[in-house]
């Protein structure tokens, strides 16, 4: 299936004045899924939160942007949570990356709606989509990759089965030797995934927290430790 193309319809217009509705789904995983547009970019949202947002997507914008010295040298690229392929859009288009980027994904509904709505000015050819629970695909994974991106949300919980040092274990032993790992959480609710932030900061000793506004990212990089 080819991306939509983004002509500048009406619609379009219209979405720098308000949020357009474009579609809703039921995904997998997900009891609602909504894509708007809005100020002529594609958002992909659950009932309560944000999933994408093509390259307006804040907290992983903010991060990036952070450790844009480090993406000189990125080879391999692993995105743990699709959405509509924000991730992948800012790698290519704001970070010139042009190496294929694994993007595991568990939800069938939101793979489709990325493969609908990803943009024509980048290049969807080189996101490798596994669909699969990121869980069971770490354990299985051999490769190592220069930036490891975690993005795993239901609606605006990351899911208790990735709070575990075992599942850390897994992303930090798949990291190369100059790798960076960035991983999301919602700031508000930092003492409800206590064990999540526990771990994070016991597994990969040394990384700190970019504060993005709503979303803290942990940013670890394997330089040094």
């Amino acid at each position: 299936m080819l991306p939509v193309a983004k002509k500048r319809s009406f619609k379009q217009i219209l979405s720098f004045v308000k949020q357009i509705h474009i579609e809703s789904q039921k995904g997998e995983y997900n009891d609602s899924l909504e894509v708007l547009l809005w100020n002529g970019k594609y958002m992909l949202n659950s009932p309560n939160a944000t999933y994408s947002y093509e390259d307006r997507y804040t907290s992983y914008r903010t991060a990036l942007n952070l450790i844009n010295p480090k993406l000189i040298n990125v080879k391999s690229v692993l995105v743990l949570g699709l959405g509509l392929g924000s991730i992948p859009q800012m790698l290519q288009k704001i970070h010139k990356i042009n190496c294929n980027i694994n993007c595991v994904e568990y939800d069938k509904t939101i793979i489709e709606l990325a493969e609908k709505y990803y943009p024509t000015d980048c290049n969807f050819s080189k996101l490798k989509i596994h669909h699969s629970d990121a869980l069971e695909w770490m354990k299985l994974n051999t490769n190592k990759f220069d930036l490891i991106t975690v993005d795993l949300f239901i609606d605006k919980q990351v899911p208790e089965k990735f709070y575990t040092e075992d599942f850390m274990l897994s992303i930090k032993t798949s990291l190369t030797d100059n790798g960076v790992l960035l991983f999301s959480r919602l700031k508000e609710n930092y003492k409800s995934e206590k064990l999540l932030n526990d771990n994070l900061k016991k597994v990969f000793l040394g990384g700190d927290d970019i504060d993005t506004g709503g979303n803290l990212i942990y940013c670890f990089k394997t330089e040094g430790y």
